[in-house]
């Protein structure tokens, strides 16, 4: 199938057929590789209003490729999409204004095909009835965590349905910024022993420090708990992910059904995986597992010393790097022996963090990775 790469912009105004039919989309759900999958999770990052849209295309697209493919080969199954959405297309164009649940598609009439085409039948029924049959099986799929959660609770719901962000003030102070399409529900006062909010979607919390009452974001399946910081949480509905950033401070973050509620609420302490300043941990749900890194992206961390200029002459390359770790809060590890012979004359102010490390390793022909969330900077010494 010849295809062109599009852009990121390209897909800010697609529809849910339009992902489908999409034949980048669709080696992503089918075949992710971290091109894509960074592709894709950068989109979302730039265009959150497209959430919804992508994981219902994503979900009727892994339905089918679960079902049928021990059946068909790729490229068969490719070129069957092509097809049956250019006929529900030409079906909706003949049938414009006559179209009706009851009277033309009642759904045991799409699950009672038998025969050679019945698997393609039900494809269909699942996959490109976009107007019906994919609306009703979404309607009709299990509760998210969040709606399970809030169910029952007396609690304030927020929803952002502009294209911007929005600001909620919780009364003990704490600031949530609530990215499009994010939904926040909360109590209009908190009980004197406990902070406990609930989010789908994306949202940045900056909490009200607190010792006494622990603040606690329950967001698909983790909860995240402080004391006082600023960090990021990404949870839309139904995502095969969930992220966890911190910008600054400490939190810890657990799966849910491996923490009983009333131990989180009661106990003052951090427990579980703990994140401090630039790290971030992801949940990938079909691994149910837990992955901690870094931010793509580190930031200096505010503090009441000076900033740092970042501008070397003949500077130690491991006072270099210590100075990295103070400003961004990372720990780097090195040979501190090996590189403080190793001098640097170079300005790094207004690089990021993973630039900085790249010249500096450059330099003296060294390399890092990250590894659990650290640094590790591998150096012979100096060329």
């Amino acid at each position: 199938m010849v295809e062109a790469f599009a852009t990121m912009d390209h897909y800010a105004d697609y529809c849910l057929e339009d992902f489908v039919l999409d034949a980048r989309f669709q080696r992503w759900v089918r075949y992710p590789s971290p091109d894509e999958e960074t592709f894709w999770h950068t989109f979302l990052a730039q265009h959150p209003q497209q959430t919804q849209e992508i994981e219902r295309a994503r979900t009727l697209l892994q339905s089918v490729y679960r079902r049928y493919e021990s059946q068909l080969s790729d490229s068969e199954i490719d070129l069957e999409i092509q097809k049956l959405i250019a006929r529900a297309r030409a079906s909706k164009e003949s049938s414009a204004g006559k179209f009706t649940v009851e009277e033309e598609s009642p759904a045991p009439k799409i699950i009672s095909f038998r025969g050679q085409y019945g698997w393609l039948l039900r494809a269909a029924s699942v996959v490109l009835v976009l107007g019906v049959a994919g609306w009703l099986w979404l309607a009709q799929s299990p509760k998210s965590a969040y709606d399970q959660r809030v169910a029952g609770q007396s609690l304030t719901e927020h929803t952002n349905h502009t294209r911007t962000r929005q600001l909620i003030r919780l009364a003990d102070g704490s600031k949530v910024t609530l990215e499009p399409n994010a939904r926040l529900s909360y109590p209009a006062q908190f009980s004197a022993s406990k902070r406990q909010v609930y989010l789908s979607g994306t949202a940045f919390f900056d909490v009200a420090k607190d010792a006494k009452r622990p603040f606690l974001v329950y967001a698909n399946e983790l909860v995240t708990k402080v004391l006082g910081t600023s960090f990021i949480v990404r949870a839309p509905d139904r995502s095969a992910r969930t992220i966890v950033e911190v910008k600054e401070g400490r939190v810890s973050v657990m799966e849910a059904a491996n923490s009983p509620s009333h131990q989180l609420e009661a106990s003052r302490e951090l427990t579980g995986l703990i994140l401090t300043a630039n790290q971030k941990v992801i949940f990938e749900r079909e691994q149910d597992r837990m992955v901690k890194t870094l931010r793509d992206t580190p930031e200096i961390v505010p503090s009441a010393s000076q900033v740092p200029t970042f501008q070397f002459k003949d500077t130690p390359i491991s006072e270099v790097l210590t100075e990295l770790e103070q400003a961004y809060q990372v720990d780097i590890l090195f040979d501190k022996e090996v590189l403080s012979h190793c001098p640097l004359t170079a300005t790094l102010t207004d690089q990021p963090l993973f630039e900085k490390l790249t010249v500096i390793c450059e330099a003296i022909g060294a390399h890092y990775e990250v590894l659990d969330g650290q640094i590790v900077v591998d150096s012979k010494g100096c060329k």
